[in-house]
């Protein structure tokens, strides 16, 4: 099992095995629906947009079967063969009048055809270089028909079939359009060619019919060759259309892949030479049958969101009082005994949680019940030290002797006198258990110069409190120990410097410091004091067997600190050889409260 999915919480791990049941089976669904029901849509896709198709077929093939019906009406009319064969025959000689009166008789002919479709530009061409034109021939002579490449073709085309030519750059001024598609036929009788007929017509009817398909799409009509005819867009007539060699062989669809887009092909013959093809995204023409797909996806997708809503709802409703338990056994273990978890219910959990809380009530009065015996043994010990002799009585005497002396002049001897007559009023002052920073250094001051009078070296003691700390109250006669153990251990009871700081941490409780320039102790010695003043009860410590001035040796010290401030009370030692000690001690500003 990877190390991140260990880690998570047992919410967590039900949530996402959830939505992985969930999930997943939906996806897989969802991909082999799509595998299996793609040959069936790109069929649907192709049998839709030939019927769209066809439609367009329908029309073209319209103007194609009016461009036949033309060339034939012109072969077949009784009324118009004579005209014809006559125009054909005539030559210098004949009358001018009777060219013009056939001429005239083929045009009025040709004309109440043709208008009925509007959009067809007819010529007739003779052997003898006559022709008739429906159409202006003033900058264009319908004689050059005969020198085109295709017109060889024309002659050749067998019984009464029709020679398809395609583009053909526009020869009637009628029309602004650049090509007119054309067609062209021989006119014979009995085997014999006595005519043509050619007929051309305009491109703007399909093209319009084109135009209304997107952008994106393109309808046009190519020939054998796979050259452009018909186009929306005139600049492509007569170029080679790009996918020709991918049009299927029979009428029918295909598909290719364009810029990386799927592109279904369609074509059909409108003519035995010309095909009509239509190009169009996959994805377009597949809107209709994607739009239902997306739909029923949208649906699937709904329901799954708002199954898994309504499941992971129930999830955390579930697991929300066991991560609330969770939470509280958390603060619990960093001390914070106040803490319950308030979890009720007939259930399983709910039980458990009352049960738990009642467990941490009864653990909290058992800890309060020793924690008071702790606190009276302690005040009766030194209650009882401090009254071996009786404090007034030595308070009195030692102000008396104090005097004598300064009468006599011996101020030195006065000054040590009042010393010990300061520290012992602290001593008697009972009533009051907490006193401030500065009346506390200030008996160590005392305690140091009676420390140097009684022995030869000076000790000298240096002060580095900050102002705002000098009045805060901490428990009576807790730096003094301190100062006895710089002595004894860390100066050997010899001259040194020996220093008292203070100052407020970053979050609000009171540093003090004392630290000594004596001889250290190496690593060893120091986690074993370390270790010694975690784990060893006060009248074990090794201060009992060296007593400080006020009876409470330096374990004697955090156990008071201890007892009155719990866990916000905590210390360091730091130590090496010929390094000096530092002992430091943080607790709150406010005595007595416990966190």
């Amino acid at each position: 099992m990877p190390n991140w999915l260990r880690t998570l919480s047992l919410r967590n791990k039900l949530v996402l095995t959830i939505l992985i049941c969930l999930v997943l089976p939906s996806l897989v669904s969802m991909n082999v629906s799509s595998l299996l029901t793609r040959d069936a849509v790109r069929s649907q896709v192709a049998d839709n947009s030939q019927e769209s198709m066809r439609i367009v077929n329908q029309i073209v093939n319209g103007q194609m079967k009016n461009m036949l019906y033309v060339m034939n009406f012109i072969q077949f009319d009784e009324d118009l063969q004579p005209s014809i064969r006559e125009l054909g025959r005539a030559n210098d000689l004949t009358d001018k009048g009777d060219v013009l009166a056939y001429k005239q008789t083929i045009i009025k002919r040709i004309t109440t055809v043709i208008n009925s479709f509007g959009n067809l530009h007819v010529t007739v061409l003779l052997p003898n270089g006559e022709y008739v034109a429906s159409y202006s021939t003033f900058a264009f002579n319908p004689n050059e028909f005969l020198q085109k490449s295709w017109f060889s073709d024309v002659e050749m085309a067998s019984g009464y079939n029709v020679k398809w030519i395609g583009a053909e750059p526009n020869y009637s001024h009628a029309t602004n359009q650049p090509y007119l598609l054309a067609a062209a036929k021989p006119l014979r009788i009995n085997g014999l060619t006595y005519g043509y007929v050619v007929v051309g017509m305009e491109l703007s009817t399909i093209q319009q019919l084109f135009d209304q398909y997107k952008n994106n799409e393109s309808m046009v009509i190519v020939d054998g060759e796979g050259r452009i005819l018909v186009d929306k867009d005139s600049t492509t007539i007569g170029h080679p259309f790009p996918y020709y060699d991918q049009l299927p062989a029979e009428d029918g669809s295909s598909f290719v892949k364009v810029d990386g887009e799927d592109y279904i092909l369609l074509s059909s013959h409108v003519t035995p030479e010309w095909k009509l093809v239509n190009m169009s995204p996959y994805k377009s023409a597949a809107q209709k049958i994607e739009s239902f797909r997306k739909t029923d996806f949208l649906i699937q997708l709904f329901f799954l969101i708002l199954f898994a809503i309504v499941l992971l709802y129930m999830v955390r409703t579930l697991t929300k009082p066991i991560a609330r338990l969770v939470q509280t056994v958390v603060r619990i273990e960093s001390g914070q005994l106040s803490e319950r978890s308030n979890i009720n219910g007939g259930d399983e959990v709910g039980r458990l949680g009352y049960v738990f809380d009642r467990m941490i009530d009864r653990i909290e009065w058992m800890l309060e019940e020793n924690r008071r015996e702790q606190e009276l043994k302690r005040k009766a010990e030194l209650a009882m030290l401090q009254a071996q002799i009786n404090p007034h009585f030595l308070f009195n005497v030692l102000n008396s002797i104090r005097l004598k002396i300064m009468m006599k002049g011996d101020s030195e001897n006065a000054e040590l006198i009042s010393s010990l007559s300061s520290l012992l009023r602290m001593t008697i002052n009972r009533n009051n258990e907490y006193i401030s920073l500065h009346e506390e250094i200030e008996i160590n001051e005392h305690y140091i110069r009676l420390l140097n009078s009684r022995h030869g070296d000076r000790v000298q003691l240096q002060i580095s409190a900050a102002s705002d700390t000098l009045l805060f109250e901490i428990p009576r006669f807790l730096l003094q120990p301190l100062i006895e153990n710089a002595y004894i251990h860390g100066l050997k009871s010899k001259g040194g410097e020996i220093t008292i700081a203070s100052r407020i941490c970053e979050d609000g409780r009171l540093q003090v410091e004392v630290r000594d320039s004596g001889v250290g102790m190496p690593p060893e010695r120091l986690a074993a004091l370390r270790n010694h003043l975690d784990i060893v009860p006060a009248h074990q410590s090794e201060e009992t067997s060296s007593p400080s001035l006020s009876g409470i040796g330096l374990h004697n010290v955090f156990e008071r600190l201890r007892l009155i401030y719990g866990h916000r009370f905590d210390y360091e030692i730091e130590s090496g050889p010929d390094q000096g000690t530092q002992i430091v001690l943080r607790f709150p500003q406010l005595a007595g409260k416990e966190g």
